[in-house]
């Protein structure tokens, strides 16, 4: 890509706005658009591959388009996860899959040459686009898992996003000397940032659905959200967040 993020505190705190906003859209597309979970997986493929042909074509290059890509992979990812379900398998099943495939697409990625240059930014290639696709699957099934099959009675949501950000804090606590940039770790972090965001943007679809059910107010607020830190943090006054890549 011709403009990648440099992995700072600002791409965290944007990585976590575009994980609760693809969980919201993962949940628009499947349900409120009668897609279903796994129907929608080619347009949503066609948009990725529409998305980087523009992000490689058009001058300037905009960094909105990396963050059009990453939430087109989570809605996507959000999707992968939520299948399971329809083919009635718990998470006793879906959880260690996924956590499997997860790890073996993470040592792919590291195994290609993946991580993190000298400028600041990942490597990105395919390998680093299957770990966001298998991070987001992870994090949706997690994300879900501690909401609703941790405990008896269910934490559900709102209390599963507590429990959750609790992790997540503790993980960028524990990442210094480098960790959060780069290696098995940051990866660890990415799945955690999905699974927090899909607790999060559950229990905001939830605290808005009102008697319709409709996801548009959870879907406008966090995408608001996003958008806004996109814009704010990755503008032209911002440049210093934006690094070319030299591989």
């Amino acid at each position: 890509m011709n403009s990648l993020p440099r992995i700072n505190a600002v791409y965290w705190i944007t990585l976590i706005a575009a994980s609760v906003f693809g969980t919201n859209t993962g949940d628009y597309v499947s349900d409120e658009l009668g897609i279903g979970h796994l129907s929608g997986l080619p347009w949503l493929a066609l948009l990725f591959g529409a998305i980087l042909i523009a992000e490689r074509v058009l001058r300037p290059a905009l960094p909105l388009l990396f963050w059009l890509a990453i939430i087109t992979v989570r809605t996507a990812a959000t999707n992968i996860g939520d299948a399971f379900h329809d083919f009635h398998l718990g998470f006793a099943v879906s959880l260690p899959v996924v956590s499997l495939a997860f790890v073996l697409a993470v040592a792919a990625y590291r195994r290609l040459g993946g991580g993190v240059a000298e400028n600041g930014a990942a490597k990105v290639d395919w390998a680093y686009w299957l770990c966001m696709m298998m991070a987001g699957a992870w994090g949706t099934i997690m994300g879900d898992f501690t909401s609703f099959g941790l405990t008896s009675p269910p934490l559900f949501p709102a209390m599963g996003t507590v429990w959750l950000s609790g992790l997540l804090a503790l993980v960028f606590i524990g990442g210094g000397r480098g960790r959060l940039v780069g290696g098995w770790y940051y990866w660890l972090a990415v799945g955690m940032v999905r699974a927090a965001g899909t607790a999060a943007g559950d229990a905001l679809a939830h605290a808005l659905e009102g008697p319709d059910h409709s996801l548009l107010p959870a879907l406008g607020i966090s995408g608001g959200v996003f958008l806004l830190l996109v814009l704010g943090f990755y503008g032209r006054r911002a440049a210093g967040n934006i690094v070319q890549p030299t591989c």
